[in-house]
C-alpha cells in the first residue's frame, strides 16, 4: 500500500505569507490599485510593446487623467515584480564541436521547480493526486 504524504506549501500559503499580505487583504489586486488598473496592466506586458512605447502611451494626456498606480514602463515592471513568478527560464550555451556563425543557447526551466508550480496551484488541488 503506498503512503501519502501531507502536501508541502502551496501558492496560496505562499501568497498570504509574505510582506504584501495586509496590503492583499485591502485590496485583492495589489501592487495594483483596482481591477481596471490590473487589466490595463495586463494589456500592457502582454502587449510586446517596447518600454519606451509603453512610456508614450502612458505620457499621453487621456492616460494621464487614469487612476493607474504607474505612471512609466518602470513603475509597471517594479509593480510586476512583486507578484508571485512562475519557475524562471534559464539558459545555457553550447559550445559546439564544428564552427557556427553564433553559439547555439537552449533555453529551459528547472522541471522540479515546474512540477513544485504545478503541485502548489489553487486550481489543480483537487484535480492532482501525486504520490511520490
Amino acid at each position: 500500500m503506498p503512503s501519502i504524504y501531507p502536501g508541502g506549501t502551496t501558492f496560496m500559503d505562499w501568497f498570504f505569507d509574505n510582506q504584501y499580505v495586509t496590503l492583499r487583504w485591502q485590496n485583492l489586486y495589489y501592487p495594483f490599485t483596482s481591477a481596471g488598473d490590473w487589466q490595463l496592466a495586463s494589456w500592457l506586458l502582454r502587449s510586446r510593446l517596447s518600454m519606451a512605447a509603453i512610456d508614450d502611451f502612458l505620457s499621453l494626456q487621456l492616460v494621464k487623467q487614469l487612476p493607474i498606480s504607474f505612471r512609466s514602463a518602470k513603475e509597471l515592471r517594479l509593480h510586476t515584480e512583486m507578484l508571485p513568478s512562475s519557475p524562471r527560464w534559464k539558459s545555457h550555451t553550447l559550445l559546439p564541436q564544428v564552427p557556427t556563425k553564433r553559439k547555439p543557447i537552449i533555453y529551459y526551466r528547472d522541471p522540479l521547480e515546474c512540477l513544485q508550480s504545478l503541485l502548489s496551484h489553487p486550481l489543480f488541488t483537487s484535480h492532482i493526486s501525486f504520490i511520490p
